[in-house]
């Protein structure tokens, strides 16, 4: 078994299926453990992009991760001065915590990766992330917002993952040719 094929098996029973995000659907979650949710995700990203621009051997990723730090940082920091603005705490939580933990796994897996297999194993975890994070906005995090300028922010947010999503599956495919 390759070690793409190892990071994807591992993947798809992680962060793929998010245990954490299964566990939130079984309670309402509200406005501060969604921010901690928020917070958590855009960081992962951050940490995986600047791991991905050291790592990458093709352009075209470094490019897409280079996007990825400058995005995430910038919806984090949106997310942090609205929430100073509208009084929403960022609380902690079981699904924040279960996403950290399996950022952290896919990190130590991505770091065993060289050259294409990077490149490769990289843009297939963009590909779920975004896709789960996708998911979760629509069915979980902007239906259980309560605050109405937090659930613009969602929806804004939203519309950017789905742009990152498109963007991690134009580049996957041109890495692959």
């Amino acid at each position: 078994m390759t070690a793409i094929q190892k990071l994807t098996i591992a993947y798809v029973t992680t962060l793929a299926l998010m245990p954490g995000m299964a566990r939130a659907a079984d309670k309402a979650l509200n406005d501060n453990q969604i921010a901690e949710i928020m917070h958590t995700a855009n960081m992962a990203e951050v940490d995986a992009a600047k791991l991905a621009k050291d790592k990458a051997q093709t352009q075209q990723v470094k490019d897409f991760a280079e996007h990825m730090i400058v995005e995430h940082k910038q919806n984090d920091k949106d997310g942090k001065d609205l929430e100073k603005r509208i009084d929403i705490k960022d609380k902690s939580n079981d699904t924040a915590k279960d996403l950290k933990k399996d950022a952290k796994t896919e990190m130590d897996d991505l770091k065993k990766l060289k050259g294409t297999d990077f490149d490769k194993a990289y843009m297939k975890m963009q590909i779920s992330m975004h896709q789960t994070l996708l998911n979760d906005l629509d069915q979980k995090f902007i239906p259980a917002a309560q605050n109405a300028h937090f659930k613009e922010y969602l929806q804004t947010t939203r519309k950017h993952v789905a742009e990152h999503l498109a963007k991690a599956q134009e580049v996957q495919i041109d890495i692959s040719k």
